[in-house]
This record gives structure tokens, C-alpha cells and sequence, in this order.
């Protein structure tokens, strides 16, 4: 798992998250990268998507480094 206060913009984190597909409760896993690190939480883009905002309690629980 990552502290926010290690994040590096432009480094890639692995996001795991869980979420419902289908009706289906499921763990899902995507690179995303960091673009910025604000006050409360971060911004991270993957390739065409919108950015996608975390908040501290979600980068310590579904962040973690790039192997």
C-alpha cells in the first residue's frame, strides 16, 4: 500500500478496488498515474479516461507500487 506523502507525479501505481460488474461484487485492478497530489487526496489519469480522484483514506487502501 502507498502513503500519499510518497506519491510521485508522473509515477504509475497499481489501483485495486472493489466494484459490482454485472450485479457482481468483484476486485478490479488498473495502472493509473499520478498528475497531481493536492491537500486532501490526489488526481491520476489513465490513457484516454477522465481523471480520476482518490482521497487519502483511498490511496492508503487501494494503492500500491508500481513492481
Amino acid at each position: 500500500m502507498v502513503r500519499k506523502e510518497k506519491l510521485t507525479p508522473g509515477k504509475k501505481y497499481l489501483h485495486k478496488r472493489k466494484t459490482i460488474i454485472s450485479g457482481v461484487p468483484r476486485e478490479a485492478e488498473r495502472w493509473i498515474r499520478c498528475e497531481e497530489i493536492m491537500s486532501e487526496g490526489a488526481v491520476f489519469s489513465r490513457d484516454f479516461e477522465m481523471e480520476i480522484y482518490l482521497s487519502d483514506q483511498q490511496i492508503r487502501e487501494e494503492l500500491y507500487e508500481q513492481m
